[in-house]
């Protein structure tokens, strides 16, 4: 079994390997995959997306170490995105063999037809905003 898949896997690659089959020099880099490909995070872009998370990052050297790392994930995932998975299996399952997502096991309930329910009970409530029920809270912006 080793002796035909060592002469299997030293003649189906190029790669120089051990008796293990393993190579004797790396194939690839995890930095082939940083590599620019298409067009960087535009400053534009950056800036909204540290509004959309809501960080205030006013140093500029935190800003530009930041955006750097951004502009790395996106390159990654365009990396990652040129390939072509189709019919491919996963390697491994999420779950172990023996275990499984414990699904609840939900019953119909019979309700009373003559109970007030859903959007009817809009007309009882003291503030509403359209559909949606008014509660002044204890934050200083619910005070409006």
């Amino acid at each position: 079994m080793f002796i035909t898949h060592f002469t299997k896997r030293s003649l189906t690659t190029k790669v120089q390997v051990d008796a293990q089959c393993i190579p004797l020099k790396p194939t690839w880099s995890v930095q082939s995959l940083l590599e620019p490909m298409g067009e960087p995070i535009s400053d534009k872009q950056f800036q909204h997306l540290l509004s959309l998370s809501r960080l205030g990052v006013t140093n500029q050297e935190q800003a530009s170490k930041l955006k750097s790392e951004i502009d790395q994930l996106t390159q990654f995932t365009e990396h990652i995105k040129t390939v072509d998975f189709k019919g491919e299996k996963p390697l491994t399952h999420i779950w172990k063999q023996d275990i499984g997502q414990v699904l609840r096991s939900d019953e119909l309930v019979e309700s009373n037809t003559d109970e007030v329910r859903g959007r009817d009970l809009l007309k009882y409530a003291k503030e509403k905003s359209g559909n949606f029920y008014v509660v002044k809270g204890t934050m200083p912006s619910s005070s409006d």
